[in-house]
């Protein structure tokens, strides 16, 4: 296979990648000590803000650091936030998570700023305005409405996961006792700590007033933190020391777990997966000066890795701590491959996660990772501990405010579906799934043993999680969310948790022309339409959102668009971003549509323009910032061969850029519509008349050798390339292999992965952006591409599971900057194997895709070559 069928093959991949802003750097963390001594913990250092202010940052959040003031309010914004979240209940964490993630993204509309991240001049009338926010929210959630709950009917949900059972036990007659009362403190209350017992008194520690205090003539000192990101941000115990001389540190619980039988293969490994404790708690109790040490429960817990969690109980005295209690306390297995027996719940999570599209660009980075963990650790609770959401749901009241939430998200599903066809056409796909996604979960928590009712609450907060978080990523808000209703308050819900296809719809009335398009009215009320918009609209008649325009919305219905031509309504009348109705009838494949608009004059050689603010939702944010599309590019990505072939009839393959037609025949290969015979028959047309050798020639002189620029001009496109040494290194990362269309829902998630990985599992520092590794360019295939997912290291890591640590010399690569704007990606690989033939290199096969994600976003693509 020749390395210019190679580039085709990553062509996908590669587009994919770059236009995915999702593929975020995961912050550092401590780096773990791998000895057997207790070592000095301590915090992490804090900044002036909430967040580092180092690297590239929304307009808000540079206006936040060039103010002290500011800055200090932006940290006791976000100190009040998490205290407030900490001490809620489960549904009330759901409410303020989603209030505050509104707030952030009000804060650009209410101060009128932009989301650029290119060094933003700094507005003092912009610091006023957020100064003045600032103090609104810290008040607002000052005010936040508390639930005083309902007394606890019986035993505690809690109970229901977790229980005490003595593992090891050197103390009889202290650890049989504690068990005894520990269970009962967690029937009784949710949860056990020493506060909980009769006769005990708590000294220092996480559930204490305090950190450090006087026992039995000894000082004790417990080192508490919040665990950032990747715990949750609570507040997490690190170690114990004793007359300032460490005793305890993250891996001293788990040496005491692996001397026992079966203890799950975790010899020395952290505690938790972020290399602490739940809870750290000194006490006495008869006299004797006893700590407490717990690890988690929940999403950042040993058990959520399928192991049980436990907690110790040692002997303080001046030589140090004597184990004498062990008990194992999370005894649940965690479902963490439920999601894949619930089809209909996991597809209809895929069309909101598209419907979504990349979180908002008034979200920081550090914002973004905040998000994604708030997500993965409430679903997994909402799956894992379902009785707790079921309980706190009626018990705190918080019914009234959970179903004003999800009104306003399934409004905001309507509204999105109104402002072109092809939403609406998606939203009719997505109604249909709710109920039967509903269904499965009801019935997932039923064999799970709750009870009917507890099952559908159970299944109505989830639902409405899963649903609710996807809507509010559509648009930023540009004013301030008001508090929700207070609990136990009264409301009559709207629409059902899960509404049947129609019923958002009940009760309203059309009230413009393209409404009336976009839901399939009678062609008499069209008609009606047309005479009064322009009667008293004119050439503004039957305009939508973003420009869309009335014979856009009627693609959908020949007949009504037969109309519009007849009354004179423009076939190529472009959105804001310059798409037409008849790229809207290529890209949903409706053939009549796209013959009706060629007859009516439509122009098959109009293209998409890019248009970075533009659109509301997923689809359009990603079509309208994306590179530039024909009608005819559109229906060969994903279209019928009916929708394809009068579009080739009308001319539309003639280029329309450089490139163009070889992008046709790589999206053509894709398009899973055409069987085998269209498949040959439109490649005949498309393909087989590309030129056998690549039209490259030097746009200006260049030795690559003497660190000259050589410019590569491809089919009027120049491709800057350099020959540079990629510095040695060790890479920390992940073999995968996937389908090229998987990339684009996948590449977060294992950049993610990959990086928390190297940092909490690891050990590692990370060093560098995010490095698609391809070893071997000639293992690809059109079906799977294999790759590796990693980033530098600057020091060694330890083994983990799943990952590979490699040691890359110093290598030779020509490497080019790729704007996605202006470049090819196929043209950008044939250009560096181009340089390389001319100048005398030789390829090796090996290449390289690195995406800068701090300071400024930019990418390139290095070809690895021998002399």
């Amino acid at each position: 296979m020749s390395f210019e069928q190679h580039a085709r093959l990553l062509a996908l991949a590669s587009a994919i990648i770059l236009a995915s802003a999702c593929a975020t750097e995961p912050v550092s963390g401590p780096v773990p000590f791998h000895d057997n001594t207790p070592r000095a913990v301590t915090p992490r250092g804090q900044t002036l803000a909430s967040f580092d202010c180092a690297g590239a940052l929304p307009a808000v959040h540079q206006h936040v650091c060039a103010s002290q003031n500011l800055a200090q309010l932006d940290r006791q914004v976000d100190e009040l936030y998490r205290a407030q979240s900490r001490f809620s209940d489960l549904p009330g964490q759901l409410l303020l998570e989603a209030n505050q993630r509104a707030w952030q993204l009000s804060r650009e509309g209410q101060c009128a700023l932009q989301s650029s991240t290119s060094g933003t001049a700094i507005d003092p009338h912009a610091v006023a305005c957020l100064e003045s926010t600032y103090r609104v929210r810290l008040r607002q959630l000052q005010e936040w409405p508390v639930s005083q709950a309902k007394a606890q009917g019986s035993a505690h949900p809690m109970a229901s996961y977790a229980e005490f059972r003595l593992q090891d036990d050197r103390s009889p007659e202290i650890c049989r006792p504690l068990e005894s009362a520990f269970n009962d403190s967690l029937r009784r209350q949710g949860r056990a700590t020493p506060a909980t017992l009769s006769g005990a008194a708590l000294v220092a520690g996480s559930n204490a007033a305090t950190q450090q205090a006087a026992v039995n003539g000894l000082s004790v000192h417990v080192t508490l933190q919040n665990a950032g990101t990747f715990g949750g941000h609570e507040i997490r115990a690190l170690g114990l020391s004793i007359d300032g001389r460490p005793v305890l540190d993250e891996r001293t619980l788990p040496q005491w777990i692996a001397e026992q039988p079966n203890y799950g293969g975790r010899a020395h490994a952290s505690s938790s997966q972020t290399g602490d404790y739940g809870a750290i708690d000194v006490f006495t109790l008869d006299g004797r000066a006893l700590v407490m040490v717990s690890e988690t429960w929940g999403f950042y817990s040993p058990a959520a890795r399928g192991e049980s969690a436990y907690a110790g109980i040692y002997a303080v005295s001046q030589s140090g701590l004597q184990p004498l209690c062990l008990y194992q306390t999370y005894l649940t297995p965690p479902r963490t491959n439920t999601l894949a027996g619930l089809g209909v719940y996991a597809a209809l999570q895929s069309e909101l996660d598209a419907i979504a599209g990349l979180p908002l660009p008034g979200y920081a980075q550090h914002e973004r990772r905040d998000n994604f963990q708030s997500w993965k650790e409430r679903q997994w609770t909402l799956l894992n501990l379902p009785l707790l959401g079921a309980d706190e749901l009626s018990r705190f009241g918080r019914e009234a405010a959970i179903r004003q939430r999800h009104d306003a998200a399934l409004e905001a599903l309507f509204q999105w579906s109104e402002r072109n066809l092809r939403n609406k056409t998606i939203y009719r796909r997505v109604l249909p799934m709710m109920q039967p996604a509903h269904q499965e979960l009801r019935q997932m928590f039923v064999e799970q043993g709750l009870s009917v009712s507890e099952a559908q609450f159970a299944a109505d907060l989830l639902f409405h999680e899963t649903f609710a978080r996807a809507m509010e990523n559509l648009l930023a808000p540009a004013q301030p969310p008001a508090l929700p209703v207070a609990p136990f308050a009264d409301y009559r819900p709207r629409f059902a948790i899960a509404p049947t296809p129609g019923e958002l719809e009940r009760g309203r009335n059309f009230a413009t022309l393209h409404s009336v398009l976009l839901n399939n009215a009678p062609v008499a009320a069209v008609r009606d339409f047309i005479d009064y918009e322009t009667a008293n609209l004119g050439l503004a008649r039957g305009r939508g959102p973003d420009n869309d325009s009335a014979v856009m919305a009627a693609v959908g219905n020949v007949d009504a668009l037969r109309l519009l031509l007849a009354q004179g309504f423009s076939p190529d009348q472009p959105n804001d971003w310059g798409k037409t109705a008849l790229m809207t009838a290529a890209q949903l494949s409706r053939p009549e549509a796209v013959k009706v608009l060629l007859e009516g004059g439509a122009d098959p050689h109009r293209q998409t323009l890019g248009r970075q603010s533009a659109g509301v939702g997923g689809p359009d944010r990603a079509e309208a910032a994306g590179p530039q599309k024909t009608a005819l590019l559109m229906a060969v990505e994903d279209g019928e061969a009916g929708v394809i072939e009068p579009l080739l009839a009308a001319g539309a393959a003639r280029q329309a850029w450089a490139g163009y037609q070889q992008q046709l025949c790589g999206a053509l290969k894709q398009n899973a519509r055409l069987d085998e015979a269209q498949q040959a028959r439109f490649s005949a047309q498309l393909c087989d008349t590309l030129p056998g050798e690549p039209v490259l020639s030097r746009a200006a002189p260049g030795n690559l050798r003497l660190g000259e620029t050589l410019v590569i001009r491809d089919e009027g496109m120049e491709y800057p390339v350099t020959l540079v040494q990629r510095d040695a290194m060790t890479l920390f990362g992940r073999p995968v292999e996937l389908k090229p269309q998987e990339l684009r829902t996948r590449l977060q998630g294992l950049a993610q992965s990959t990086g928390t990985a190297a940092v909490r599992r690891g050990g590692a520092r990370l060093a560098g952006p995010l490095t698609l590794v391809f070893p071997d360019l000639s293992a690809n295939t059109e079906s799977r591409l294999k790759m590796e997912v990693s980033f530098p290291i600057n020091n060694s890591a330890a083994s983990v599971s799943g990952y590979t640590v490699s040691r890359r010399e110093q290598q030779q690569v020509l490497r080019v900057p790729f704007d996605t704007q202006r470049n090819d990606v196929e043209g950008t690989w044939r250009a560096l194997l181009s340089a390389a033939l001319t100048q005398g290199f030789t390829p090796t096969g090996e290449g390289y895709v690195v995406i800068h994600t701090r300071g400024t976003s930019s990418t390139e693509y290095q070809l690895v070559v021998t002399d």
